[in-house]
């Protein structure tokens, strides 16, 4: 890429700042302006740019702009559709950060429409970029495992006990499913990435322990890559993102936040198993840079980027379609808590 690729972004500060951080990284991009409802966002983004931004006072003036190339959406999941198909239709190349959006049918029309108008789209799935994930992916396709036999994957946090009620997290209309769509987006992007295409066969969902209407907890069996996998996602217990991965050689356990992998081969006599830890074997990679080197080529060669939105849209497809198949149920001697009563235990536990 000899000549960075001009971009304005939509979302300037929150998130925002860490997609501007992997863009200067890269090399492949230059800044040129955004648009952010919070002056000190700007201010901010000036500071860490080193430069002047434009303003826009929409995102159809910054799309408008025939210096912008490429557009990168950074903003609350429920304004990625619309704010994208002003830009694409505008004719510039688009960057969403996950989740794609909460409107199924609208996030096939954005796909769709980039597709047949080679319009450049990519997807903001950063956590399979990740350096501990480039080595997982190597090991299983190196075979260290074996033939891998079952999955366990979770994605969790006790929002659901201390976010307001007015929260978009607990708005079915901008939040489906919950935590499946908010953070285990993530981990069903992982599953994809790892093992191959993905399908639920059963599911379950309970409501009845944070003190609002939403989802708290799924419980969703299927099978990616044809291997059977359990996925627990949920607004109630401690934040913890975990994958178990077990095979005929050996298993593989890790954690994110803090991250941790640890492996423990599969004993074919009557001996120990022992854990070993293989943080220490975890090779550097520039995975993110390099999807977002690869976005700038595909905006220039105006084609689909590697990570693209239809990855985003199939990921999307996963969450609905777990809400729609599992089963609501009630936990035993379960009963809503109040809002104050969580308030006083959580500050008992400080």
């Amino acid at each position: 890429m000899q000549t960075p690729v001009k971009y304005g972004i939509v979302g300037v500060g929150g998130f925002g700042a860490m997609r501007r951080k992997w863009l200067r990284q890269s090399e492949a991009f230059k800044i040129v302006g955004g648009v952010d409802i919070r002056p000190e966002a700007f201010d901010e983004a000036e500071r860490q740019e080193r430069k002047p931004l434009r303003r826009y006072a929409s995102v159809e003036a910054l799309a408008a702009d025939p210096e912008i190339e490429a557009v990168f959406i950074s903003t609350p999941a429920q304004f990625h559709i619309e704010q994208a198909l002003i830009a694409s239709r505008a004719g510039k190349a688009v960057f969403v950060e996950k989740p794609l959006g909460h409107d199924l049918a609208a996030c096939r029309e954005l796909v769709e429409y980039c597709e047949k108008h080679n319009i450049p789209h990519g997807h903001g799935f950063s956590s399979r970029f990740a350096d501990i994930w480039q080595y997982v992916k190597t090991l299983l396709d190196e075979g260290k495992l074996g033939q891998v036999i079952s999955i366990s994957a979770s994605t969790m946090s006790s929002a659901g006990f201390y976010f307001p009620p007015d929260n978009w997290r607990f708005r079915a209309d901008e939040n489906p499913g919950g935590p499946l769509f908010q953070c285990g987006v993530h981990k069903l992007d992982l599953l994809r990435y790892l093992f191959g295409e993905g399908e639920w066969l059963a599911g379950y969902v309970n409501k009845t322990v944070t003190p609002t209407a939403t989802d708290d907890a799924y419980v969703v069996l299927g099978r990616f890559g044809g291997i059977p996998t359990t996925f627990h996602s949920n607004y109630v217990a401690s934040y913890r993102h975990a994958m178990e991965i077990y095979g005929t050689e050996g298993d593989l356990f890790l954690t994110e936040y803090p991250m941790s992998i640890t492996y423990k081969q599969t004993g074919k006599n009557t001996e120990g198993e022992p854990l070993v830890n293989l943080m220490d074997l975890i090779p550097e990679a520039d995975a993110e840079g390099d999807a977002l080197r690869d976005f700038a080529a595909a905006v220039r060669d105006r084609r689909q980027p590697k990570m693209n939105g239809r990855e985003g849209l199939r990921a999307v497809e996963l969450i609905l379609e777990a809400v729609r198949i599992s089963t609501p149920m009630q936990l035993p001697g379960s009963a809503k808590p109040s809002r104050k009563k969580v308030a006083r235990e959580l500050a008992g536990l400080a």
